[in-house]
């Protein structure tokens, strides 16, 4: 036994010792030690470094992470970050307090300097990056454009028009081939080319056979990737890598050179070849008749870029995923369609908008996928003067307030025992009608209160309509042993895309019983 130790533990060996090497040595074993405690416990406060490493080991699943963390520390968590941070953050799921916040103290909870901070590269001062009576302002205008009855009607043809001619054409041709493809690449063409359609009052053209490059697609993933680690790092931190312009800030500085090249482009482009008229429909030429300021237009458009383009694609993909996994859902919709196209008085076999006013159960399914993969994932807010949330918890000015919009979805004390099952009828009653929600502040996949989404209506028409003829027109089968996961980034978007095989229904199959 001695001379099994004596190399470790001679005289010589411990006096060649320096200091450094015996703080370094506790140090390597302090972190190690840390490291398996963290295997084991979802969450842990760091000397020194507070509870970042947490969050970084765990920033691959960080949405798992995090209800992993509210499901065994409460509804309400106080994170703290490195000393000399200044990172004081408090994330909750609780309904109670996201209502307190969204609704009822509305006006001392504002997105807050924190957020813009975040988000200003990207964003601008546009609408989603903005408080008081800028925010006041643009929210009017927004609300006016989107409810009136001759935008709604542009962007249902849109969506019609972009489904028929563009999306099923894309689709038939996979199916032909019998080649595996990213619907979830698919989808987001479409929803690209569509809100372009809304934006500028031109499609980009993304959703053809041949699926040209979509620079601009690319480098808002990387984009939206690369914020969700200003979220995650001290403000300090992530400041000084974008003066050096190194990891995830070069990342995002290169993707914003991509989007503002585009959105000068379209903006050139319609100076020149779109003079603003009261026929115009898009946004922009409506926008542009109030101020041509050049920098406010594009802030305008990248705002409903990633509000048009994002949310809905990621939406349908998830919502595709789920019915790979719940066939008996899939049933009960293509149950429900055939019944619509069974009272069609020109016996038709394809969808009108008007029709999908009697899809309920495909409008509970998509309400049900949000609910457990909300597009959005979190939202934020400042405080302005201190106050105590429902739950108790005191919150002062200069605290950043992270409200997990996922994280909800999948709590068991808001939604019950089956609050992880992919379950539509939660949203019907006894008569199969609709169920309004009563609890607003338990799905945010529009967020809640007076900034609650204004193309909410518009979102859904997207959605049911993309998905009822897909549906009517191709069997949709995820690729065998094909990993899905929500990738770390401010819109829920999947990892790895969503890699399916389509293959065409027979026509004669789509109004059988």
């Amino acid at each position: 036994m001695d001379s099994l130790l004596s190399p470790w533990c001679s005289a010589g060996t411990l006096g060649s010792l320096r200091w450094p090497e015996i703080c370094l040595s506790f140090l390597t074993f302090f972190f190690l030690h840390h490291l398996i405690t963290q295997r084991k416990q979802p969450i842990r406060s760091w000397p020194f470094l507070g509870m970042l490493p947490s969050a970084l080991l765990n920033i691959h699943r960080l949405y798992d992470w995090a209800v992993d963390l509210f499901t065994s520390h409460g509804s309400t968590i106080a994170f703290r970050g490195p000393i000399l941070s200044n990172m004081n953050i408090v994330a909750t799921c609780d309904p109670r307090n996201i209502e307190h916040m969204l609704k009822s103290s509305f006006d001392n909870f504002p997105k807050g300097g924190e957020f813009r901070d975040v988000f200003s590269d990207l964003m601008g001062d546009g609408i989603f990056n903005s408080d008081s009576e800028s925010w006041k302002r643009q929210r009017k205008m927004a609300n006016a454009l989107v409810h009136s009855k001759s935008f709604r009607g542009f962007a249902a043809t849109t969506t019609q028009h972009l489904v028929r001619r563009h999306l099923l054409p894309v689709l038939g041709s996979f199916a032909r081939s019998g080649s595996a493809f990213d619907l979830q690449d698919v989808l987001l063409r479409f929803t690209f080319d569509s809100t372009c359609t809304a934006v500028f009052g031109e499609s980009m053209k993304s959703l053809s056979e041949e699926l040209p490059s979509v620079p601009f697609a690319k480098a808002m993933d990387d984009v939206m990737e690369a914020i969700m680690y200003r979220y995650v790092l001290p403000k300090s931190w992530w400041q000084l890598l974008r003066r050096l312009n190194v990891g995830k800030e070069r990342q995002l500085a290169d993707g914003l050179i991509v989007i503002n090249d585009f959105v000068s482009l379209q903006l050139e482009t319609r100076k020149k070849t779109k003079a603003c008229s009261p026929e115009s429909m898009d946004l922009l030429s409506a926008y542009a008749s109030v101020s041509n300021d050049e920098v406010f237009l594009r802030d305008t458009a990248v705002n409903f870029l990633v509000a048009g383009r994002d949310t809905s694609g990621t939406a349908l993909s998830w919502f595709f995923w789920l019915l790979s996994r719940n066939p008996s859902v899939e049933k009960k919709i293509m149950e429900e369609q055939r019944m619509v196209l069974a009272e069609t008085s020109d016996h038709r076999d394809w969808f009108e908008i008007e029709d999908l006013n009697k899809m309920v159960y495909l409008h509970a399914s998509l309400c049900e996928t949000l609910r457990l993969y909300p597009s959005v994932p979190i939202g934020q807010k400042g405080v302005v003067k201190e106050d105590v949330l429902p739950c108790g918890t005191v919150v002062k000015p200069g605290t950043v307030i992270l409200y997990a919009i996922f994280a909800v979805g999948k709590m068991e004390w808001v939604w019950g025992k089956d609050c992880l099952e992919f379950k539509p009828e939660r949203w019907l009653d006894d008569q199969g009608r609709l169920r309004h929600e009563t609890n607003g502040f338990r799905f945010l996949a529009f967020n809640g209160g007076p900034r609650t989404c204004v193309g909410k209506d518009m979102a859904f028409v997207q959605m049911k309509y993309a998905a009822a003829e897909i549906l009517l027109n191709f069997e949709i089968h995820v690729v065998e042993c094909h990993r899905v996961s929500a990738k770390p980034s401010v819109i829920m978007t999947m990892k790895n895309g969503l890699m399916v095989k389509a293959k065409v229904k027979p026509k004669d199959s789509r109004l059988e019983n």
